[in-house]
């Protein structure tokens, strides 16, 4: 599910919901929660585990924030963590990019405890306040494939995001698999897949790296390229790649 948040102050639904309820995790500072990135200690260099069966199926949520005031942003967010409790988040992970925008991906449970969860009256107090970002874009997914270090990464991590739509959902998935040691080479640590709910044919990939120029590498080489040509619009189709300021594991 694809949503468009332009203004705070717009009548509150269910997708301004959603973005004020997770702004808050994932502005913590970078020392929030389990895992979080220690510029002084050297970066991971763990291979991914096998795929996380215990998270087929359940909701990570992608929303990208145009942020112009960063201080303010993470100031508005200063609350939430009921809220975040209620929707069953487990994970979380902040990515700044050059161009003044975060992406933000939070791991959750199903998508009905999330859509229950934004019924709180508690979330109104978050609609009409200052520090909101400029914009903000939004998908709500399913996981299809999750792989994680066996220990958290303890050094800096970058993280690369690609978002399109896909006519063969199965096929792309297959494509993705098989690109794993690919992946690898390029200091890839973590990777998931992620199916949006309304519309379906949308794909999400997110790749944690321990070096955004071998990120950057990577989506120069032919092998990601073909995967690329397997989407509806791969002329349009590029990654994002930023640095990651907070990270959560999902517990």
């Amino acid at each position: 599910m694809r949503h468009r948040l332009t203004s705070p102050r717009s009548t509150l639904g269910w997708a301004s919901c959603l973005a004020l309820l997770f702004g808050p995790l994932a502005c913590g500072g970078a020392s929030a929660g389990p895992g979080a990135a220690d510029p002084a200690s050297s970066a991971a260099n763990a291979s991914a585990a096998p795929s996380d069966t215990a998270r087929q199926g359940l909701a990570s949520i992608f929303v990208v924030h145009l942020v112009s005031d960063y201080d303010g942003f993470k100031k508005y967010f200063e609350t939430g963590a009921a809220e975040r409790a209620k929707a069953g988040v487990k994970g979380y992970l902040l990515s700044k990019l050059d161009d003044g925008r975060v992406v933000i991906h939070f791991f959750a449970d199903d998508v009905e405890t999330v859509t229950q969860a934004l019924r709180s009256p508690e979330l109104q107090k978050y609609v009409d306040t200052q520090g909101a970002p400029d914009a903000s874009l939004l998908w709500l997914t399913r996981d299809v494939v999750v792989r994680l270090p066996q220990a958290p990464p303890t050094g800096d991590t970058f993280s690369l995001y690609l978002k399109a739509k896909v006519g063969d959902f199965d096929g792309f998935r297959r494509a993705f698999e098989e690109r794993f040691p690919v992946f690898a080479e390029q200091g890839v640590i973590a990777e998931g897949l992620h199916r949006g709910t309304e519309p379906d044919d949308v794909a999400i990939v997110h790749l944690m790296g321990t070096s955004r120029e071998k990120l950057e590498a990577l989506a120069k080489r032919k092998e990601f390229g073909e995967l690329v040509a397997l989407t509806k619009s791969p002329s349009e189709t590029k990654p994002l790649i930023g640095l990651d300021v907070v990270r959560s594991r999902p517990q």
